[in-house]
């Protein structure tokens, strides 16, 4: 079964204060294998991930994502990734239903309401989709970050957790 991240001697350091957060990391996924990072804090998990979203450049090393150079060719490897960040990042003002939609359409997607309705139902937020993102419990505000994170319809998703 082929990978649907490789990762091949992944180093980084930080320049700043010639931290070394990663060094060499080797790691293949596989497609539909559901995987988890562990480790204390300070172990470099959120910098891998964000390595392989295009947050943070390596050092040294190559990442492909479902065939795809994130370097060499971003657009395509970004477009296969959905990332749900530590901190909650929506406009409180905004529905739930324009959050999700607007996350949609910055992957250059066309309107999906059908794909948009059957992401909000399965994370129990379909009755909430005109409601302000303000007016949710935490727990409701994070699985709208899920449904962001899956709205243009990836193939990975990377949940970074505290």
């Amino acid at each position: 079964m082929a990978a649907i991240v490789s990762i091949q001697g992944v180093s980084k350091t930080y320049k700043q204060n010639s931290f070394v957060a990663l060094d060499r990391v080797d790691l293949d996924i596989e497609r539909g294998e559901i995987f988890a990072l562990l480790g204390q804090n300070g172990a470099g998990k959120t910098t891998l991930i964000s390595i392989i979203c295009g947050i943070v450049t390596t050092s040294s090393g190559r990442v492909v994502v479902d065939g795809h150079d994130i370097h060499r060719d971003f657009r395509a490897a970004r477009a296969k990734i959905g990332l749900v960040p530590q901190e909650l990042s929506t406009d409180a003002f905004e529905t739930v239903w324009s959050t999700v939609a607007f996350s949609r359409g910055l992957f250059g997607k066309r309107a999906n309401p059908a794909y948009l309705e059957k992401v909000l139902r399965a994370l129990s937020l379909w009755d909430k989709r005109d409601s302000k993102i303000m007016q949710l419990s935490g727990g409701m505000k994070r699985r709208v970050m899920i449904a962001k994170a899956l709205s243009h319809e990836p193939r990975l998703l990377f949940l970074d957790e505290p």
